[in-house]
């Protein structure tokens, strides 16, 4: 499953359109070169400043330990900073996290929430992979679970990230 999920995570990675700063795709080709420690310094500066996609890179990053230490649980802060907001591979990542308890307790309501989350209005490829994956849910869990993840995607709206300038 740790292959998979990797492998999930670098797909989705370099599926997904950046955003049109500079820096971003910089640090995205750096990334895509084995460039580790140009593409973390970059995704640090763009993740302090809230940029999603930096945000979820950076979760790819410590996941697969590339440039730095293998961290899960670093790497599951920074996935649901990124999911939060909105980023599908984030969305995609923490949910996945959570099926299995990686860097996260184990928490299939939690993981069928953000995979119902991915599933809308995402790339046909993403949707795809959340929907094979709230199947995979399904068959763990009760139907008062399923309820309630569902319930909670339903709901759930993106946030911005929250920083704000010194004063």
């Amino acid at each position: 499953m740790r292959r998979s999920l990797a492998a999930v995570l670098l797909a989705v990675c370099l599926a997904l359109p950046g955003p049109a700063h500079a820096s971003y795709e910089e640090a995205l080709t750096a990334y895509e070169r084995g460039n580790f420690s140009l593409a973390l310094q970059e995704f640090r500066a763009l993740a302090r400043r809230g940029h999603p996609g930096a945000e979820f890179m950076l979760g790819v990053m410590h996941f697969n330990g590339f440039g730095v230490s293998r961290d899960t649980v670093l790497a599951a802060i920074y996935f649901r900073q990124a999911a939060e907001q909105g980023e599908p591979g984030a969305q995609l990542a923490f949910g996945s996290l959570h099926i299995r308890g990686i860097g996260v307790f184990q928490n299939l309501v939690e993981a069928r929430k953000w995979f119902g989350i991915c599933a809308r209005g995402n790339s046909p490829e993403i949707a795809r992979q959340a929907n094979a994956l709230i199947g995979v849910t399904a068959t763990l869990m009760t139907a008062e679970e399923i309820t309630r993840a569902d319930q909670g995607a339903a709901r759930w709206r993106p946030v911005r990230a929250g920083l704000v300038r010194g004063q």
